[in-house]
């Protein structure tokens, strides 16, 4: 998820996380790290998904995400379960495992790291410009 937002809320011995990600706002919601609940799009209405806490017996929750008025404001997120609402709190994106942490130029990549790109992009410019008929 590069621009979203994730929420997060332990609730009797559970983990119970949102995650709001893109452009078209996919929501993700986990329990105790498993996906069960999933939606493709919010529109611009409050959006309500339905889920369980794995206990004996499942025990059903509902989140509601409504958004908020102003531009890149995040939405407000709530957990309701026995008739009674819990306010998620807005929490940091964890970072991403595929990704190695930003360093360096910001490209994350150490030192060795960004001259080699320097010269692929170098090469890749001489390429584009080269004059037919002459050696390089």
């Amino acid at each position: 998820m590069a621009t979203g937002q994730r929420f997060h809320i332990d609730r009797d011995g559970h983990s119970v996380t949102v995650q709001v990600s893109g452009g078209h706002g996919t929501v993700e919601i986990l329990v105790d790290g498993k996906v069960v609940a999933y939606r493709r799009e919010l529109g611009r209405e409050t959006a309500v998904l339905d889920a369980e806490l794995p206990d004996d017996p499942p025990r059903p929750f509902r989140i509601l995400i409504a958004p908020v008025a102003g531009v890149g404001e995040p939405p407000l997120c709530l957990m309701e379960r026995d008739h009674t609402r819990y306010l998620l709190p807005l929490t940091p994106q964890p970072p991403r495992p595929d990704r190695p942490a930003l360093r360096g130029l910001g490209l994350g990549l150490g030192p060795i790291g960004v001259v080699r790109v320097l010269r692929r992009r170098i090469r890749r410019i001489r390429r584009m410009h080269r004059v037919p008929g002459r050696r390089h």
